[in-house]
């Protein structure tokens, strides 16, 4: 059996500690250094990178700088442009111009605010005429006058269509992406329609 000494234990304890300016083994891993490498590639404004600079800015050997560019250069997603420079060659939306970027944010951040202020507007609309139908003292108010629908701007735009019904007909009006179709029951007596 063999015994350790106090000393070889110190020696295993202090292994795995880091001098403050020694750098982890996942800071220098090919990983973390390809990702911060791509990074540089989409900040250029061109996709060309000066691999000279790029090993100065993140601090590491322009080996492994090389390392990570034989590989991308395997793969044709880069090619050498000069000595030491090399160009992005992969999907070129990746480093379009970040200004159009910004427009295409800010196109749909008003495209959802316009959305949810539609969505307020029907769900505040339903409730209305939840209201409106549903309560006794204001029922008698849900009908439209033959003067409304005259003052329709342009009729040639708009189908109208005129139902007489009995009171507490059914009105259900389907999905109108998956096929318009509209249904009116009543229990009460008949139904005329005239459609313009």
């Amino acid at each position: 059996t063999l015994f350790r000494s106090p000393k070889n234990k110190a020696k295993t304890a202090l292994k795995g500690i880091k001098s403050p300016g020694e750098k982890s083994r996942y800071e220098t891993s090919l990983n973390l250094t390809t990702k911060r490498f791509l990074e540089l590639l989409s900040e250029s404004a061109d996709g060309v990178v000066d691999l000279n600079w790029a090993a100065e800015v993140l601090k590491v050997q322009k080996r492994r700088i090389y390392d990570i560019t034989n590989v991308l250069e395997g793969i044709k997603l880069i090619s050498k442009k000069s000595k030491n420079h090399i160009q992005w060659l992969g999907n070129k939306s990746a480093f379009e111009d970040s200004s159009k970027y910004q427009q295409t944010v800010k196109e749909l951040s008003e495209l959802v605010e316009a959305e949810e202020q539609l969505d307020k507007l029907i769900q505040m609309c339903t409730i209305q005429l939840k209201l409106l139908t549903e309560d006794a003292e204001t029922k008698h108010l849900a009908h439209v006058t033959c003067q409304d629908l005259r003052s329709v701007a342009d009729p040639s735009e708009h189908m109208v269509m005129v139902i007489k019904a009995p009171p507490d007909t059914q009105l259900q009006v389907s999905d109108p992406e998956e096929a318009l179709q509209i249904s009116v029951k009543s229990a009460k007596g008949p139904i005329d329609r005239t459609s313009t």
